[in-house]
């Protein structure tokens, strides 16, 4: 018995020798269902070959069910890494055994350890792109192309593919587009070449029944798809799509307010949530008693085969007229869908009266030349342009003049920084709106409450006034008129002092025309301009040594002598100051090549130099500027 007792220990302990020699195979990959292989790989605890062993034999031996794709060469990356690199990305489909090499030692004469076989597939085909993308609206009979990365059996295809539609409790099967309706849709993808040498590979599908306008869908890629080879896809995957809306036109044009009638001075348009064919909608008309209108096209081409997505009527029309839109018959799209909402048609519109106006000539900044019109003498005002319509008689127009005449000499150090300010501050404004903090720094007044929670933070510019509460503000006359009533369409001049002017209009009549009702009955609105009068040109070159200026008259052309040139940055900060000599020019050194950086400004100017010149002519003072 001692001696049966130590004989199996003896066993025991050879076996455990053994095993402490045996070379271990760490790890294989890959194992199981593995959808993209390009390589396989062992690894082992400790050398397994020599490494730079040229004649070092492979570890495992490799067999797949596609001989033709699994072609490629095994090598050793390190003493304790094999792999094998196939030469292309295996096929969905492939099934692959790998086997330990039975006779296999290592150089210290070890066999491997563990599994003598290990087994992986790619599993079965899936879906590399789908057409058209899950982003777009979809046809009510869509068709789809589905392109895979393997070939797939079609009774696989139809048995576990399907679509699953809103509001259905029961999957709709697909049915295979085929024949010439296959081969064009493949071609307007690009893809019939590539279909015509693996077919299995692109699916021309459709949902075997209509589907709803403006609803959801999914085309499920199921699992089960199979490749020729018999291996299932094991993962289900769901496209989502939106069906298209019912086919709609949509009219509108612009107004007063919600309740006003189409203004006349602006386009009436007519917009289709599908293309529709150009020689339909050339035959659209928009009529009145007396006028009968043909539409026009946004990026016209001329083209009757063309598609056309809305059309035009344009302006000016009839105030106070009823008009009416027809449609010629049979008006369908281009997928040949009948108009939803034909029953609206022939539709009836109507125009208003024209809407009150104020417009400055330029806005937010212009130049006003004392001598433009013929006849100008040297003291004769300038006049600033601003057509009027359907406003006030007792209309209100304000102007600020930064430098006033006798203030100029005290304020040389201060007058470029207000007017760059105020040059600022206009452009600014020149938005439809503006963030409700700047707005408390530029305003002196009270700004309007909000009326949208969204837009608490944001205020509109016409609904402020700039020049409240500021000094030097003074109030100008507009020419008198021979009666009391409203102006219908008129332009008025304003007379302006040589210099930089901010101006103002304030109107009632605009605000209870254009502004939110919900502000009242005497809600204003404003609209400004900023402009410099002057018969002054300034020229200005920056060169990296040095810089000129240079004052020209502009009614002559002339050279300007003794003119006062001073440059400022962007805040009005004096750089350098000069005055033009007999030939008109000053010359500037030290002047960095690079002008300085504008923070925080919206005019455009990023990096500029502001230069301005003043001088005396027939006893008056000019001034002009450049950036």
């Amino acid at each position: 018995m001692v001696k049966t007792f130590s004989r199996a220990v003896a066993v025991l302990i050879s076996s455990l020798a053994l095993q402490a020699y045996a070379l271990q195979l760490v790890s294989v990959s890959p194992q199981n269902e593995v959808a993209h292989v390009r390589q396989v790989v062992a690894k082992f605890d400790e050398s397994a070959v020599s490494f730079g062993d040229a004649k070092a034999t492979a570890p495992l031996m490799l067999t797949c069910s596609d001989g033709q794709a699994t072609k490629g060469n095994g090598r050793w990356i390190s003493d304790r890494e094999w792999a094998f690199e196939f030469e292309n990305d295996l096929p969905p489909g492939v099934s692959c055994r790998l086997r330990v090499v039975p006779n296999f030692q290592s150089p210290k004469s070890q066999p491997i350890s563990g599994p003598a076989a290990y087994k992986f597939n790619t599993g079965g085909p899936f879906v590399q792109a789908i057409h058209p993308g899950t982003y777009q609206p979809i046809d009510e009979e869509q068709f789809f192309v589905l392109h895979l990365n393997g070939a797939a059996t079609p009774q696989s295809v139809l048995e576990n593919i399907w679509c699953s539609l809103e509001g259905l409790g029961e999957r709709v099967p697909v049915r295979f587009i085929e024949g010439k309706d296959r081969n064009a849709l493949l071609k307007s993808h690009n893809k019939d070449q590539a279909a015509a040498k693996d077919p299995q590979r692109y699916l021309t599908l459709a949902c075997n029944r209509r589907l709803t306008s403006a609803s959801k869908m999914q085309l499920v890629y199921g699992k089960g798809v199979s490749t020729p080879s018999g291996i299932a896809n094991s993962v289900e995957k769901r496209f989502t799509f939106t069906v298209r809306e019912p086919f709609f036109a949509n009219f509108s044009c612009e107004r007063e307010n919600a309740q006003s009638a189409c203004l006349p001075i602006r386009p009436m348009s007519l917009n289709f949530n599908a293309p529709v064919p150009r020689k339909l909608a050339e035959a659209i008309r928009l009529k009145s008693i007396k006028d009968t209108l043909k539409p026009t096209f946004k990026n016209d081409s001329g083209s009757g085969n063309n598609m056309v997505n809305s059309i035009s009527f344009g302006p000016v029309f009839s105030e106070q007229t009823k008009f009416s839109i027809e449609l010629p018959r049979d008006f369908k799209d281009e997928s040949g869908r009948e108009l939803s909402n034909v029953d609206n048609f022939p539709l009836t519109v109507s125009t208003g009266a024209m809407p009150p106006l104020a417009k400055f000539a330029a806005s937010p900044f212009g130049i006003v030349e004392r001598y433009a019109e013929p006849g100008t003498k040297p003291g004769d005002p300038a006049l600033l342009s601003v057509t009027l319509r359907n406003v006030e008689m007792a209309l209100k127009i304000k102007g600020l003049t930064p430098g006033v005449a006798g203030k100029v000499s005290d304020m040389k150090a201060t007058t470029d920084a207000d007017i760059i300010a105020w040059f600022h501050k206009v452009q600014r404004f020149n938005a439809y709106e503006i963030l409700r903090k700047t707005a408390e720094v530029d305003v002196k007044g009270p700004l309007p409450e909000a009326l949208d929670p969204a837009n608490k933070d944001y205020v509109q510019t016409r609904m402020v006034s700039l020049l409240a509460g500021q000094s030097n503000v003074k109030t100008l006359d507009l020419p008198k008129t021979v009666n009391t009533d409203p102006r219908p369409f008129e332009v008025v001049a304003i007379a302006l002092t040589p210099g930089f002017h901010v101006v103002e209009i304030a109107s009632q009549k605009l605000g209870t025309s254009l502004l939110d009702e919900r502000y009242g009955n005497n809600r204003t609105m404003y609209v400004r301009t900023s402009a410099l009068v002057t018969n002054l040109g300034v020229h200005f070159k920056l060169g990296r040594e040095n810089a000129l200026a240079w004052v020209t008259s502009l009614n002559k052309g002339a050279l300007v002598t003794n003119a006062f040139v001073r440059v400022s940055d962007c805040q009005g900060n004096e750089l350098a100051k000069g005055t033009t000599n007999a030939q008109g020019i000053v010359t500037f050194i030290g002047l960095p090549s690079e002008p300085p950086r504008c923070k925080g400004e919206s005019d455009g100017y990023n990096r500029a130099y502001f230069v301005s010149a003043r001088a005396t002519s027939d006893g008056i003072e000019d001034m002009a500027f450049t950036w």
